[in-house]
């Protein structure tokens, strides 16, 4: 099976937050191919892009991107306008995406959010190449390397934008009426946290084998990290550190709420932002909802920690797991003007003054370089401290497979959960999909 690794980038990422104060051609050649769909230009010369959205709605990013839009249709008014095609639903996105590109032209401008598609795309020939714009000037917005890791086959055919960070949310509260004055720095340290948890009356962890079983995805990419060292997914999935992590895994459901299997995002969230659970996994984006959407007295009582060290692992001290969560792409155009005016909106995006605003708004993080805002939260504040201490960010499971081996995961964690597989059928199952 191929293993896809970005492992670089995204820890070149990680390296923005040292700057602060704490949505083509083929490879070979960067002229146009193919006409890409949606926009038009009118007879008053404006040109239209189309952009179907995910950022819309109740989406963290919805008003500050929206504003983004605004502010440039205004800025460029008569001569570029972007019209957004309002998307919803992660998953119909990414599907509509593949359809397009696989069966006629990309959109004018549009996100990818795997190294799957990523790579996929950039190879069908229907991707503007953006090295020719990539100024010297435009690329120091960007943090070292990031770009350079982003290319495929030589070619840059998207921006490296949202990034993702995933440490632990626990409830020190909690925590605290067990005994634990920290969170647990070793998972022998954590199954006996869990027990002590249990033993109290409160259900320990937060987990889920529905949708695409996120949270308890982001634990297996801790596990295996932490066994398995930042590298290890260069083995593939016959590293000795996936099975052992997928027994961890398993010990994790003994821990966990009586829907977990079958439960889905809202659900594992909610048992966790109502303090019906301890421990939580989820990425930034998270953060704002605590505040929101918990209990009255949750959003004092959340911290954040660097995940276990497993005994006798490879995984160092402060180790974290990430990802590029967005990158932005434009569509090949046989017309230069609309290439032109399509880059000029990512400019525009990238800008470091709204990307602070917008990390701030969302709480999200990015591959862009911004000193920090006021208004940050504390927790995001925090995660910045603890992205510049850490020693790597290791890719997560879901973006080191190919898409396929995701789409199977949930059903064969089912089956791991409810003793169906063991361990080693498990890792089985999920190698054998390509």
């Amino acid at each position: 099976m191929k293993i896809f690794q970005k492992a670089s980038a995204i820890a070149l990422s990680a390296a923005m937050i040292l700057t602060m104060a704490s949505c083509g051609s083929s490879a070979s050649s960067s002229a146009p191919a193919s006409s890409s769909g949606g926009g038009e230009t009118s007879a008053a010369g404006e040109i239209e892009l189309n952009f179907p959205c995910i950022w819309v709605a109740k989406d963290s990013k919805a008003q500050v991107f929206g504003e983004m839009v605004a502010a440039f249709n205004e800025e460029n008014a008569g001569k570029i306008k972007i019209v957004i095609e309002e998307q919803t639903d992660y998953q119909a996105y990414r599907d509509k995406i593949r359809t397009m590109i696989t069966t006629g032209n990309a959109p004018d401008i549009f996100t990818i959010d795997n190294i799957d598609d990523l790579n996929n795309f950039s190879r069908s020939g229907k991707l503007l190449d953006l090295t020719p714009y990539v100024t010297d000037e435009w690329a120091a917005d960007f943090t070292a390397g990031v770009l350079d890791d982003a290319k495929v086959d030589g070619g840059l055919y998207a921006l490296p934008y949202e990034s993702a960070y995933f440490p632990v949310m626990y409830n020190k509260k909690l925590l605290a009426d067990v005994g634990y004055d920290h969170f647990p720095t070793t998972y022998d340290e954590l199954w006996d946290c869990c027990e002590k948890l249990k033993a109290n009356g409160i259900t320990p962890m937060s987990q889920m084998t529905g949708e695409n079983a996120y949270t308890t995805q982001l634990w297996f990419s801790q596990a295996i990290v932490a066994i398995g060292g930042k590298d290890v997914y260069a083995n593939g999935l016959s590293d000795p550190a996936f099975v052992e992590a997928a027994e961890m895994v398993r010990k994790m459901f003994d821990y966990t709420t009586s829907d977990a299997v079958g439960a889905g995002a809202s659900i594992s969230a909610g048992h966790f932002l109502n303090e019906r659970t301890a421990i939580f996994m989820n990425g930034p984006w998270f953060f704002g909802r605590v505040p929101t959407e918990g209990t009255e007295s949750l959003n004092a009582n959340v911290d954040l920690a660097f995940p276990p060290m497993a005994t006798g692992g490879k995984g160092e001290e402060k180790g974290l797991t990430g990802q590029v969560q967005a990158y932005l792409a434009l569509g090949n155009q046989t017309d230069p003007a609309k290439a032109e005016a399509a880059v000029e909106f990512l400019k525009f995006i990238t800008d470091p003054e709204w990307v602070a605003k917008l990390s701030v708004s969302a709480g999200s993080l990015f591959a862009v370089k911004f000193d920090e805002p006021e208004g940050m939260s504390a927790l995001q504040s925090k995660l910045v401290s603890m992205i510049a201490e850490a020693p790597y960010v290791a890719p997560v499971f879901q973006i080191s497979v190919p898409v396929a081996t995701m789409t199977e995961f949930p059903q064969a964690l089912d089956a791991l959960v409810m003793d169906e597989y063991t361990p080693e059928q498990f890792i089985e199952v999920l190698s054998s999909i390509s």
